[in-house]
């Protein structure tokens, strides 16, 4: 356990935030999550979480009644429960779809066109707290932003920070080490979009959205 911890602080990277319209969002960790004490998962998580978020604090006290996730938990890409039907893009390559964009999987989510987008439908509301992006083969996304409905009839909105600018996440430097970002405040949605906004060669994604159940 000792020696999880110690791995999670050496391999903390913290980014400035940028002025403007847009921020910079802090990247927390490079690395899959942490596997949980099999004798306290929940208490450990919890240490985790809590040592994560005072590495990345925001930039003002918090004001929005948005449910807070304390133990953010993977929402099932990885695991499947997240079915093939809940997923869709932009548009693919040939035999690299949306589907493929699970984290971890053998293959990945390689976009066409111009401004691509890949989203998850959730199906119902889910406290949706941050992500763990990871590339594939030869290409990653190395910046993006997180788009989200609070309801299926509703339009989209962009995570923000605290200070309600769009935030531009630090993805991936490489093609398959996981890396996470935690928002600043959770959001509550029933869709999840990302949109890559600069790759190294190509797009290729996998994710693994992060949150609690409403």
């Amino acid at each position: 356990m000792d020696e999880a911890v110690a791995w999670i602080l050496m391999a903390s990277v913290m980014a400035a935030f940028l002025g403007g319209v847009e921020s910079k969002a802090r990247v927390c960790y490079f690395g899959p999550p942490p596997e949980p004490d099999p004798d306290n998962p929940d208490h450990w998580m919890k240490q985790v979480m809590q040592e994560i978020r005072e590495r990345c604090p925001g930039k003002k006290e918090r004001t929005s009644v948005t449910p807070e996730c304390l133990i953010p938990k993977a929402l099932g890409l990885e695991d499947g429960s997240i079915t093939d039907g809940q997923i869709s893009s932009s548009g693919a390559l040939d035999a690299y779809p949306a589907q493929n964009a699970r984290l971890n999987d053998d293959l990945a989510w390689l976009p066409s066109g111009a401004n691509p987008w890949i989203e998850v439908d959730l199906i119902e509301s889910k406290v949706v707290s941050g992500l763990i992006t990871q590339g594939w083969y030869f290409g990653y996304v190395t910046t993006y932003k997180v788009a989200y409905k609070k309801q299926p009839s509703s339009g989209y909105e962009h995570v923000t920070d605290v200070n309600g600018d769009v935030m531009v996440f630090i993805g991936n430097t490489d093609t398959h080490t996981p890396v996470t970002n935690l928002f600043d405040e959770s959001v509550v949605a029933t869709v999840m979009r990302i949109e890559p906004t600069e790759r190294n060669i190509i797009a290729a994604l996998r994710f693994e959205l992060l949150g609690c159940h409403d």
